[in-house]
């Protein structure tokens, strides 16, 4: 019965939305809770999807503050910031400009970001009031994310459950002057809050078993979860190549996730291009984020904004082959070893053969390796990609092969109305642990 739900505030820094992948997971994670069960306070820009949650706060300045006296600093940091875009494709400029200069100035001596602190303003209290929660549920990823669950949990006295994406601790405020300050200060208020927290959930399981080591609780793993009989009617039947052979990658572009990685799949399907291989990489992202790309200037990389939800399903079958990229620097290595992109379970069941381009240590390429479901090249360079392109588009076998296993195990471990069974007992569970 409804009354059986709590009363569920999400606090997230993206909202429920069918565009990023934070948001696409907490969209189809909560699809069919009650929706007058349900607010979200975010940080996210993106337009909200009102499909599972009606009721929304967006955080403002007023809530997220910068510590002083980096706040007297704000205006013009704001300003550097839009400057470091660099000069518009109109003014043929070169080179660096002041602002570029300023804000990697400020980033060297600031390291990732300046810190900042959670206020709960009279607009925010009233409400949260009105909603009356009786559970907290968050994805922690920065300081202030930290600080105002806390608050938030400490102030209306209920239950929280944290839930992690990524290993953002290992490499957040790592660097720069305010590093040593502030890199052990986060630390230490997320083992406070994981302390407090009475259900404590992460995005795979290596995530869980690894944090359990480094802080000492259980972990309980969930991900996106995918409506199966909605997908598997639209899921390939037929591998073989089309022509142009078509790669294709969907999603968000992240400086410490995949950037580099997918400038080098670029790179490679343009060489082979030149070469007079029949061969295209679509990139399906927003502009900002692939812009970078734009300078290849190669007819067989083709860049497009994100795709229209209803018909993704329909247009990851269609591609040939699906690319993954992790990028393999250490940094980025860190941060992204332990997650698994809320795109793979979508891509596993396209039936698509899927192209895992990652250092072979991080979950993702593991997961890939360990139950067959693609095909994962764990060297860096454009040459490795090449052969793997050249292998997948000479056997048909082997992309029928790895298309059926994703699809094989995408349906036993990602079907939402398992996933979401279990997330939702664990939800409802949560409260009844408090002072267990």
């Amino acid at each position: 019965m409804t009354q059986d739900y709590p009363r569920i505030l999400v606090v997230t820094g993206n909202n429920f939305n069918l565009v990023t992948g934070g948001g696409i997971t907490l969209t189809n994670l909560f699809r069919g809770w009650p929706a007058d069960r349900l607010a979200n306070l975010h940080d996210d820009a993106t337009p909200v999807d009102r499909t599972v949650c009606r009721n929304f706060y967006r955080l403002t300045e007023e809530e997220i503050r910068w510590v002083w006296p980096f706040s007297l600093l704000r205006r013009s940091y704001g300003r550097f910031k839009r400057h470091s875009a660099g000069p518009s494709e109109s003014s043929g400029a070169r080179g660096p400009s002041v602002g570029t200069s300023s804000i990697e100035l400020a980033r060297r001596v600031i390291g990732d970001s300046v810190p900042k602190r959670a206020h709960l303003t009279s607009g925010l209290t009233a409400w949260v009031n009105e909603f009356q929660p009786t559970l907290l549920y968050g994805f922690l990823g920065s300081l202030e994310q930290v600080d105002l669950t806390r608050q938030l949990a400490k102030r209306w006295a209920i239950p929280l459950v944290v839930h992690m994406m990524d290993d953002w601790p290992a490499v957040l405020h790592t660097g720069g002057l305010l590093g040593p300050v502030v890199g052990p200060m986060l630390r230490r208020e997320l083992k406070a809050t994981l302390r407090e927290a009475v259900g404590r959930f992460a995005i795979c399981e290596q995530m869980c078993e690894e944090y359990q080591q480094r802080y000492g609780y259980p972990f309980l793993p969930f991900q996106n979860a995918l409506d199966v009989e909605r997908w598997l009617p639209d899921s390939r039947t037929d591998w073989k190549a089309g022509t142009p052979f078509v790669l294709r990658y969907v999603g968000s572009i992240v400086p410490d996730g995949q950037r580099e990685s997918l400038r080098d799949i670029a790179r490679a399907v343009a060489r082979l291009s030149a070469d007079g291989i029949d061969v295209q990489l679509w990139i399906h992202s927003p502009a900002h984020e692939s812009a970078y790309l734009r300078d290849l200037s190669s007819p067989a990389v083709r860049i497009e904004g994100p795709p229209d939800p209803k018909s993704i399903a329909r247009l990851l079958a269609g591609t040939d082959l699906l690319v993954l990229p992790y990028n393999f620097d250490a940094r980025s290595a860190r941060y992204i070893r332990l997650s698994l992109p809320t795109k793979a379970p979508a891509y596993m069941i396209s039936g698509t053969p899927i192209l895992v381009y990652a250092p072979g240590d991080v979950a993702t390429a593991r997961y890939a390796t360990q139950e067959g479901w693609g095909y994962v090249v764990a060297t860096r360079g454009e040459e490795a990609v090449m052969s793997a392109v050249r292998t997948l588009m000479q056997h048909t076998s082997l992309r029928e092969q790895l298309g059926r296993r994703a699809r094989e195990v995408a349906v036993a471990r990602h079907d939402a109305s398992v996933v979401k069974a279990a997330f939702w007992t664990a939800l409802c569970e949560a409260p009844r642990q408090r002072g267990a």
